[in-house]
């Protein structure tokens, strides 16, 4: 908040020639903390960037000269200085995506919100929580802005205006000219909310969905079948909401909690969270299906090893979109294990080695495929309306959470690697790993239970194994 007064006493009479605009009008009025500036300077940008980065000691950055916009970075706080767009603000203002943010005040009238420029209603709109596009050309002039609403009505919980909508769902077609990179900013930030299930659908709405993702048209020609009543793609929305009911009610006994919420939150880059990925993985968990539809004898339709290629269109679908690889590998396992649980439960519940095995292969993302799975299950049996096998399935899911609790218990092992060497003269690396790992895997099984179970355990390998 001091950044401004600081830079009006910096700047001294330059300070005249700039309007504060944009996302901090808005934030102040919303009365939210922002520490993102947006300026426009009726002279030269690039002169009152650098001076400003001078005068309060920041970094300067020639962030996008070719539209005439240069950055100072302050500590955590980003100043951006913009040429004059039109020959006055109000010709500039026109040039903005909606009108909560096509407000200005000069920076000299900063302590006196009486003087905001609001050519087109923003303060009302913000009052009113609508998003208003400014013109016939806003979606024209960036097509990124289409998602952008949906973004905003996600972050600030506004509506979309009805003319809004329908000038979206009319240019929705323009999406695919904009950067993956810049889409998937969008679509992360949208990721981040706790019901974003709500904003999903409304990109579904405005037809931005299968103009970013063209195989979702194909999930839409996959009707009912023996397993559900409606097409893959509103099933897998709903896996969505289903999965986000889950993690934000959060209903696991104590240890199970911990490990849950602690793996859910962890950053991957870009400051995306688990968490935020799983809700890509729920909504493309059966983008495999319509390449893997198989009609029986009986007229009845299955989708055989439909994860499987999943997994390949969905590494696709990374790669075209410019995913960051942890994101991209974390959604690839997510499609391609996502049935497991489910084949696990439908034979009888897995065995000890099974359960071992998927452990052991997936690690901590193994929580991840079990409340995917969880999602999934429920999405379909509210579909069917069978609602009464969702509480068994969700106590096979915390039963198998709780097993990954004791999985995770034996990576702290009973005996050392110096205790074999000296205890049992074992020199040999490959046999060493090989005995730390059937005592953890037995450990896992129930068979021993302390140290003195696995040095027992130790001497009756040593004796059958001759090691």
């Amino acid at each position: 908040m001091a950044t401004i007064p600081k830079l009006i006493r910096k700047l001294g009479k330059e300070a005249y020639n700039l309007y504060i605009v944009g996302g901090y009008i808005r934030d102040r009025i919303l009365n939210r903390e922002a520490k993102d500036y947006d300026f426009v300077v009726q002279e030269d940008a690039e002169k009152i960037a650098k001076l400003a980065a001078e005068k309060l000691g920041g970094t300067f950055v020639p962030f996008m000269e070719e539209k005439g916009t240069y950055r100072v970075v302050v500590g955590d706080e980003i100043l951006d200085f913009t040429n004059l767009r039109g020959e006055d603000i109000y010709i500039d203002l026109a040039h903005r995506d909606f009108t909560m943010n096509a407000m200005a005040i000069k920076l000299t009238d900063y302590f006196e919100f009486e003087y905001i420029i609001d050519p087109f209603g923003g303060m009302m709109d913000i009052k009113n929580r609508e998003i208003k596009h400014v013109g016939v050309m806003t979606f024209k002039e960036d097509p990124l802005r289409a998602l952008r609403a949906v973004r905003f009505a996600a972050t600030y919980k506004f509506d979309i205006d009805e003319g809004t909508k329908a000038k979206i769902r009319e240019e929705a077609a323009l999406i695919k000219q904009v950067a993956p990179e810049r889409i998937m900013n969008e679509i992360f930030i949208i990721l981040k909310e706790k019901n974003s299930h709500k904003y999903l659908r409304m990109m579904e709405d405005l037809k931005l969905m299968e103009n970013i993702f063209e195989e979702v048209a194909k999930m839409k020609e996959v009707g009912k079948c023996y397993y559900h009543l409606t097409n893959a793609w509103i099933h897998s929305l709903k896996t969505v909401e289903e999965y986000e009911n889950i993690i934000n009610s959060m209903r696991f006994p104590k240890d199970v909690y911990d490990i849950v919420s602690e793996y859910l939150d962890r950053k991957l880059s870009s400051d995306n969270k688990v968490k935020d990925i799983i809700k890509l993985g729920a909504l493309f968990h059966d983008i495999g299906k319509p390449e893997s539809i198989y009609i029986d004898t009986e007229n009845r339709v299955h989708f055989y090893n439909h994860e499987t290629k999943g997994a390949e269109i969905v590494k696709k679908i990374a790669s075209r979109m410019k995913m960051p690889k942890k994101e991209s590998s974390l959604l690839k396992k997510l499609v391609l294990y996502h049935m497991k649980p489910l084949m696990y439960y439908v034979n009888g519940g897995p065995t000890n080695k099974s359960l071992f095995r998927f452990f052991s292969e997936l690690k901590d993302d193994s929580i991840a495929i079990l409340l995917l799975s969880q999602a999934d299950f429920t999405a379909t049996r509210l579909n069917l309306g069978k609602e009464e096998e969702i509480p068994k399935f969700t106590d096979y899911i915390t039963k198998l959470l709780k097993r990954y609790v004791e999985f995770k218990e034996t990576e702290k092992p009973l005996l050392s690697p110096l205790d074999i060497i000296i205890n049992f003269d074992v020199k040999d690396g490959k046999k060493l790993g090989q005995i730390l790992y059937e005592i953890r895997k037995n450990r896992f099984y129930g068979e021993i239970q302390d140290k003195e179970d696995a040095v027992e355990f130790v001497k009756e390998r040593m004796k059958i194994n001759k090691v």
